[in-house]
């Protein structure tokens, strides 16, 4: 049976999973890596910190209450691998006689590593202004209630985040960054880009499609919704990435980029005995470079597109035949 990359419009073949089917599946070793990597992180903590945390102030733990949050990180950890690195392999595994989701192997022009790199650095002040937007939601009077509680969900998310980034030494940094950027960036690309990306186009037949829903659930799944149009935007420009570059790795450096910058001004920050509050840059960036910060993002974009599909387009006939 000829396998298709699910980047490149593969028909589906008789015999061949439906996409409805593949998304069951997916989420079905979501569910059974989250079960079972969440118990197996807990029990490692709990040995790790010598049952510091212990089951009983495991609250306590998550309310940022315990200096110890060593706990907190292996779980964290854990849970992550367990929910989007291992579905995601194995859902290469298991359909990779119909599907390849995660291309490891395509050739990649090295130029394309260096564009995202100054993707990543021009559009920081474009996702800067779109926090900004974000942030001035108001929902109608009829949904007050549903608005308080979204604040007090991001409060609670924000609270959790600075326990993580609390640790300003350099052992805490390199943990931080392992598990916020490197875990992270591998597995949420793995899983959105790679399969839930990948099913949707096949279902849809449509990749501008796949990849904005795909956005959207990435972004909604985080549970942040004063952050939701930032993350979106930045599902959607790692899904393009994907598309047009091919490998799964494109991305994922995109990714790790971003988180990693955020995890290195804020250990940065702190070393300095400022607050994390300092990093919010948007009040500090003059308006004529939201501008700049547009156009050079945006030929950066093109420079990226072209450069990606001039390769692929050489070698396309050659992986479908």
């Amino acid at each position: 049976m000829t396998e298709h990359n699910a980047f490149r419009g593969g028909l589906q073949q008789p015999g061949e999973n439906h996409p409805v089917t593949s998304l069951i599946l997916l989420l079905a070793l979501v569910f059974a890596g989250a079960v079972v990597f969440g118990a197996l992180s807990m029990l490692i903590g709990l040995a790790v910190t010598n049952g510091a945390a212990g089951i009983g102030n495991l609250e306590r733990v998550l309310e940022g209450n315990m200096s110890d949050v060593n706990f907190l990180k292996i779980v964290q950890a854990g849970s992550s691998i367990g929910m989007f690195v291992l579905p995601a392999i194995l859902m290469g595994v298991i359909e990779k006689r119909r599907y390849r989701y995660l291309d490891f192997n395509a050739s990649v022009n090295p130029q394309l590593w260096f564009v995202i790199i100054g993707i990543m650095f021009f559009s920081a002040p474009i996702f800067e202004q779109a926090i900004k937007l974000n942030e001035r939601l108001v929902l109608p009077e009829a949904l007050s209630g549903l608005e308080n509680w979204m604040k007090a969900k991001e409060a609670e998310l924000e609270r959790l985040t600075r326990i993580f980034l609390s640790d300003t030494t350099y052992w805490g940094l390199f943990i931080n960054l392992l598990i916020i950027a490197v875990i992270a960036a591998i597995g949420e690309e793995f899983l959105f880009r790679g399969c839930v990306q990948g099913i949707l186009q096949r279902w849809f037949r449509n990749p501008h499609a796949a990849i904005w829903v795909t956005a959207i659930v990435f972004s909604a799944i985080h549970l942040q919704f004063y952050g939701f149009l930032p993350r979106m935007l930045l599902g959607a420009l790692f899904g393009y990435l994907l598309l047009w570059g091919k490998n799964i790795w494109l991305p994922v450096l995109a990714h790790f980029i971003n988180n990693a910058t955020a995890v290195i001004s804020a250990f940065y920050l702190q070393r300095q005995g400022r607050s994390l509050d300092d990093m919010n840059f948007g009040e500090q960036i003059p308006s004529y470079l939201y501008f700049i910060s547009f156009v050079l993002t945006g030929v950066l974009l093109y420079q990226y597109h072209k450069t990606a599909t001039e390769k692929n387009t050489r070698r396309h006939g050659k992986t479908l035949g």
